[in-house]
């Protein structure tokens, strides 16, 4: 693709796995590296959590540089933390600008050109936040205003700061307090796109983050999400569906030998099994 909009998925891992039975090829997409940081997880549920995350990133990695979904595992994906430099951090891929996000079953990523470093971020709204939130992500220029849920005040105020961090590659080595996350009233003759973007970040001692461009995204129920962005890019929501309605003519005309990580077995796809997938995923989502 060669929009300029950033786009986003937000998909909960049990919608992943239902393509993933349908179209098992697309577990050979993920790098051995990726398949070993997967297994190293106790729990199959977070196993496969990294999994479906991790495959849906390279599916987006591919749709944003316009190859062919079948290459989205010869993409080099790479991480180097800005402060140790060690092998974890910001994923990136050449030619393109994603971010990744995970919170229990629930998983977002964004794309952007590479000329526009954008940040990611999801939370399930707990019941409580942890003791001391607020001293270590609340500024003390912030207020919470009164008379709405203060836990999802908090959260929200979190991801956009999360968000921030994600987007520079600071990570948490900025501590959240530090930085201000302050709502932006658009006038009405602004832009669409400026409208999207709801809040800013202040950071006068961090000018990479001072500044910065926060948008609450649509979330499934019960969670809270938000994008970052130097620029005000047009921001376009993408499904699954999106995704799943080109798979089906990547194996249409011939078989496919696929499998997990390790298998391989013959996968042939079917006009009937696409429809069925399409329509459990359309039938599940939960977005407010």
């Amino acid at each position: 693709m060669t929009s300029t909009a950033i786009e986003y998925l937000i998909s909960d891992i049990a919608a992943i796995d239902r393509v993933l039975t349908e179209h098992p090829w697309l577990d050979t997409l993920l790098s051995a590296d990726e398949a070993a940081r997967a297994d190293r997880f106790r729990r199959r549920t977070d196993r496969d959590a990294y999994r479906g995350a991790h495959l849906l990133f390279r599916l987006m990695a591919a749709r944003r540089l316009g190859i062919d979904l079948k290459e989205a595992g010869d993409l080099a994906l790479t991480r180097r933390c800005r402060t140790c430099g060690g092998p974890h951090g910001k994923p990136e891929v050449p030619g393109a600008e994603l971010s990744l996000s995970r919170s229990n079953d629930t998983v977002v990523i964004a794309s952007a050109p590479a000329s526009s470093p954008i940040g990611v971020d999801i939370e399930q709204v707990p019941s409580d936040v942890f003791s001391g939130f607020d001293d270590y992500v609340i500024n003390p220029s912030e207020s919470l205003p009164d008379g709405e849920d203060p836990v999802r005040q908090r959260i929200d105020l979190w991801v956009g700061k999360e968000a921030a961090v994600k987007t520079t590659g600071h990570g948490l080595s900025v501590p959240p307090g530090d930085l201000t996350l302050k709502q932006v009233k658009r006038a009405p003759s602004r832009s669409n796109s400026d409208r999207q973007w709801t809040a800013s970040i202040s950071a006068p001692e961090v000018c990479e983050l001072d500044a910065l461009n926060i948008s609450s995204l649509p979330s499934p129920r019960g969670y809270a999400a938000a994008l970052c962005c130097a620029q005000r890019p047009p921001i376009e929501a993408v499904s699954l569906l999106d995704i799943v309605e080109v798979l089906p003519r990547l194996g249409r005309s011939k078989q496919t030998s696929t499998g997990s990580i390790g298998q391989s077995r013959t996968h042939v796809v079917t006009e009937d099994r696409r429809d069925a997938v399409r329509h459990r995923i359309m039938a599940e989502s939960d977005v407010c």
